[in-house]
């Protein structure tokens, strides 16, 4: 994704489909930032890579935050995940997976694959590469 721009020409239709699930994926990060069992970052790179498809110049915003913005750029342009990012990823999920062990005691098939769900999301992270330097965020140099 190093250039950023839509692979190639789409219809009005697939346009506006984009750029309704990069609503529902910012939707889902802005509520993951107040929840703690919620990631916020995989649905804001999922937004990002909606809005690019899209061809909407808003992608642009969200690659320019100051918070999340350094974040998505290098899982984009590197598949790479910092150490602080996998380690709070992780103990999201492991609080995630704390909060469903109720369920799987009472509706075993549906916390068991909760569960899974997890443990693969957990597993991707980890296998993730981390950056070899973490670019500086614009605004917070030492």
């Amino acid at each position: 994704m190093q250039d950023r721009e839509p692979a190639k020409q789409i219809g009005p239709m697939a346009r506006a489909l984009y750029r309704l699930a990069a609503s529902f994926c910012l939707i889902l990060g802005i509520i993951g930032i107040v929840l703690p069992v919620l990631p916020t970052t995989i649905f804001l790179i999922l937004a990002v890579i909606c809005l690019i498809r899209a061809g909407d110049h808003r992608a642009e915003r969200l690659l320019a935050h100051p918070r999340y913005g350094a974040p998505i750029r290098l899982f984009l342009d590197h598949g790479a995940i910092t150490r602080r990012g996998k380690a709070l990823a992780l103990g999201g999920i492991s609080l995630g997976m704390a909060f469903l062990v109720p369920l799987a005691l009472s509706l075993p098939w549906l916390g068991v694959g909760s569960m899974a769900i997890l443990v693969t999301a957990a597993s991707y992270i980890i296998t993730r590469p981390e950056p070899l330097a973490v670019p500086v965020q614009q605004g917070r140099q030492r």
